[in-house]
Parts: structure tokens; C-alpha cells; sequence
């Protein structure tokens, strides 16, 4: 129950301090620091999910190598290559939230299990 409780206020949180932000946006403000804190936030809020995750013994939704430190250039990096492997001709594809698209080339790019 605690863990469903964490996941909605962190959700209610990323929410209301920015509500989201989309591959235009993303595209449009890359430099911008708005969208830098945007990302470091995003990254250690799934970095927080998946250390309760682990704490409560269950899988984490990625696992990064140990002593690998990404960087908000590495993020940025990581959703660049999410988006683009995303159909062009996807409706409304410039209007997707970055969050599921970092999240999901995460687990693709470090697979639990390998070390």
C-alpha cells in the first residue's frame, strides 16, 4: 500500500510542477534550463521508483551499471533516441510526454539481469 501511495504523489507532484512535456517542446526548448531541470527531475523520480522497487524486493523497471553516472546530456541523449524510434507518420506524435518515452529506452538500453 505504501508503494501505491508513493507512485501518486509522485505523480500528482511531476503533475503540478510541470505538467508535462512533449516531443515538440522537448525539440523546441532542448536548451533550455527549464528542460534541463525537467529531465532531472524525471530521471530521479524513476531513480527513486525504482530504488523503492528494489527496497521492497521487487524487479526495478531498469538497471543501470554500476558506477555509471548519467548526466542530463545523457538524457536528453537517451530521449532523443527514444523519439526517433517512434513512427514520423505516428498521429499526434509531437504531442507525446517525454516521460514514457525515457522510461521505456531505459529499459531497453539497461535490461535487469546483466550484472
Amino acid at each position: 500500500m505504501k508503494f501505491i501511495n508513493f507512485f501518486t504523489c509522485l505523480l500528482l507532484l511531476s503533475q503540478n510542477a510541470f505538467a508535462s512535456l512533449s516531443i515538440a517542446e522537448f525539440e523546441e526548448k532542448n536548451k533550455s534550463k527549464s528542460t534541463d531541470t525537467y529531465i532531472l527531475g524525471l530521471a530521479n523520480g524513476l531513480s527513486t521508483a525504482n530504488n523503492t522497487l528494489i527496497q521492497n524486493k521487487t524487479p526495478p523497471l531498469f538497471c543501470l551499471p554500476p558506477f555509471l553516472k548519467l548526466t542530463v546530456v545523457d538524457y536528453k541523449e537517451i530521449i532523443a533516441l527514444g523519439i526517433k524510434d517512434i513512427p514520423a507518420n505516428r498521429p499526434n506524435r509531437e504531442a507525446m510526454d517525454i516521460d514514457g518515452i525515457m522510461l521505456k529506452k531505459l529499459t531497453q538500453l539497461y535490461p535487469c539481469g546483466y550484472n
